[in-house]
């Protein structure tokens, strides 16, 4: 069975949220800090961590609660739910959390032109930020 182009075009787009996520919180050496563990790590080596579970359209291409986090964290701890909460309180409201909290139960139908759209979005975001950095090699 073959991918449909919907499918190619979102897992097109969240390979570049993905990236851009793990470099947009990485120092000059490239390496960013899980926000779960603390681990620093370089951000090739870090996952897209996303606060509130679900890989619902309201929630997948979210960057107010995706952040970089460790295969450890990520997938083994299933988010490491309890480190997550506390960090995202560190600059959020409890109002806030609830509101992300939300978004888990809002569905956002995309089609391959709004994933062509968000790819092309993130992979520039991703080349300016490694420029900004000093980085040349990706």
């Amino acid at each position: 069975m073959t991918k449909s182009d919907l499918t190619r075009a979102k897992d097109k787009a969240w390979k570049e949220f993905s990236r851009y996520i793990r470099v947009k919180y990485a120092n000059d050496c490239g390496c960013a800090k899980c926000v779960t563990c603390n681990s620093l790590m370089h951000w090739k080596d870090l996952q897209a961590g996303h606060f509130i579970d679900g890989r619902g359209g309201a929630v997948l291409f979210n960057e107010k609660i995706v952040f970089p986090q460790c295969c450890k964290c990520n997938v083994f701890l299933k988010g490491n739910k309890v480190s997550y909460t506390l960090f995202m309180l560190k600059s959020h409201t409890q109002e806030e959390i609830a509101e992300f909290e939300g978004l888990k139960f809002l569905t956002k139908k995309r089609t391959v032109k709004d994933y062509k759209k968000i790819e092309r979005t993130y992979r520039t975001k991703f080349f300016q930020r490694l420029k900004e950095l000093g980085i040349n090699e990706f």
